[in-house]
């Protein structure tokens, strides 16, 4: 099964990467964790459970071997041992209530379950011709608790569009195979509120509003879902997303950043190559972005750490099949490539894009006037707020995600008022981590206990609004030399800290991945 290497970028971050991925796994015929691919837990022994995040890895690994793009000299039986262990460690990992952990014991994960249940359909589907019907009965029973786990229960502590897009393509694809009407049934109500919330400006709901990054993910599930029920026509929807992302494909690269409502800078390939025959604009979008990759100028598979790796590596395998397959040849300019002037403007998102010949610059008002400014010519700037310190050492500033700015949109310029609101810059204690230990041991036992556990956690870490007692006024003065002036009746009790560019204000895992750029 050696195949050439081919110039792919997917296909050569795919096959950098393809030895990292295989090394987590506990392949120890003896090993009560066979299969299980968090090295922390089985090989480290420095957490107390496994992360089975891991263990969605056989969506990629059969998408290599159905497109023989293995790279290795493998016999199928042997392969198959590989894939069978990595699903028995799926099944010693999957919780008595069918839910899997991530991010501590009896965590119950509503998304992880979904995305491992959706990867290992896949797997099943990609590896039809490859195994028995015993192997995929076993398979499919391994699957099953996740999806009766998602049937029964739901997400509670936010919308988060891309977690119930992930539900939602399992459950499908799971009647697809199984023709459980009860999937089915949870699949439209999941759906329906991911479209309840889509923007009319095109973008799914995370958490407080849109971001770019997380958005490619959730195109990706839901092309999935259109391409296994056209009857839901959701080819309208998907436009719309495609037509809001392209706008955030960057002059240097990049894509996505702090302007988004979880700051991310990663893409997806896979939902924009999948509609790309339907959508000029992913096509465009598809073309220029694996440019990137190529390049580094975007978060690639390279990029991130072990607990995004599974679903990055999946996503690549299946881009490096599709890039060459559905990337569409269209001419069709990406926004900031059509360099004349012009001001776009997405009030429910409260982003605004002011472009020019020599310029593109995106400026978000719900996050007090953060500015990502590329330009043709020149030096790129970015300034993500104003930070304030008080006298007991906590942090504040105007990034905090707020619809209420008040704010003034003239030819010129921008006038953004925004509230000071303190950040949640906090370190896990051994203290903490103790008590989290006991609750799991003692009231994570009920779900509805432990689902009011995480809506705290998420209120601590991400939405809480704690203001302080003045506000800050941003000018922010468009062209290709942006200008950015602040103004704040900082009382004597608080300091405004000058330096600080680049920095976020809330708690997410997916953010601070490094690019090519970081290092200018």
């Amino acid at each position: 099964m050696q195949n050439k290497i081919n110039l792919s970028p997917y296909r050569k971050e795919v096959y950098r990467n393809l030895p990292r991925l295989l090394s987590l796994f506990d392949t120890d015929q003896t090993s009560l964790s066979l299969g299980m691919g968090d090295r922390f837990f089985w090989a480290w022994g420095l957490i107390d459970f496994n992360n089975a995040a891991f263990q969605g890895a056989v969506n990629g690994l059969t998408c290599l071997w159905k497109n023989n793009l293995w790279p290795y000299e493998f016999d199928s039986e042997r392969f198959v041992k590989r894939l069978d262990s990595i699903f028995l460690g799926a099944r010693n990992s999957t919780a008595k209530d069918g839910s899997l952990n991530q991010a501590f014991p009896r965590e119950g994960s509503y998304a992880l379950t979904a995305f491992v249940a959706f990867d290992m359909l896949c797997a099943i589907s990609n590896a039809d011709d490859l195994i028995e019907d015993t192997v995929q009965d076993l398979w499919l029973d391994t699957v099953e608790p996740m999806i009766q786990y998602l049937i029964r229960n739901d997400e509670t502590h936010g919308v988060i569009s891309n977690h119930l897009a992930g539900a939602v393509a399992a459950l499908v694809r799971w009647d697809k195979i199984t023709g459980d009407y009860r999937a089915i049934q949870k699949a439209e109500e999941l759906l329906s509120r991911i479209l309840e919330k889509q923007s009319t400006e095109g973008w799914f709901l995370e958490y407080e509003g849109a971001d770019p990054g997380y958005q490619s993910l959730c195109t990706m599930y839901l092309s999935d879902v259109h391409q296994n029920r056209t009857d839901w026509n959701l080819e309208d929807n998907l436009k719309k997303s495609i037509r809001f992302l392209w706008h955030f494909a960057h002059p240097d690269g990049s894509f996505g950043g702090v302007y988004g409502s979880r700051n991310t800078r990663f893409y997806n390939p896979v939902g924009v190559l999948a509609l790309s025959d339907l959508i000029p604009e992913a096509g465009a979008l598809a073309s220029f972005m694996a440019k990137s990759v190529d390049l580094n100028q975007v978060i690639n598979l390279s990029s991130v750490d072990e607990t995004n790796l599974t679903p990055f590596f999946n996503a690549y395998c299946h881009a490096s099949v599709m890039d060459e397959q559905y990337r569409s040849s269209s001419e069709i300019l990406l926004p900031f490539q059509r360099w004349e002037k012009q001001r776009i403007h997405f009030p429910e998102a409260g982003i605004i894009i002011d472009k020019g010949e020599d310029h593109y610059t995106i400026v978000n008002t719900h996050k007090g006037g953060v500015v990502s400014h590329f330009a043709k010519k020149g030096e790129s700037k970015f300034d993500d707020g104003v930070v304030f310190r008080n006298k007991y050492g906590a942090l504040a500033s105007t990034q905090s995600y707020n619809t209420r700015n008040q704010f003034v949109l003239s030819e010129d310029k921008v006038t953004i008022e925004s509230p000071i609101i303190e950040m949640p810059k906090k370190s896990p204690t051994p203290f903490q981590f103790l008590i989290l230990r006991i609750l799991g041991l003692t009231f994570f036992r009920s779900y509805h206990l432990r689902e009011l556990v995480k809506q705290f956690l998420v209120r601590l870490l991400i939405t809480r609004k704690r203001n302080w007692s003045f506000t800050n006024k941003r000018n922010i003065y468009f062209g290709p030399e942006i200008k950015v002036n602040d103004e704040s009746n900082t009382p004597k009790a608080f300091k405004k800290i000058n330096g600080i560019k680049r920095f976020v204000s809330i708690h997410m895992a997916s953010q601070g991945y490094w690019q090519i750029q970081d290092e200018n």
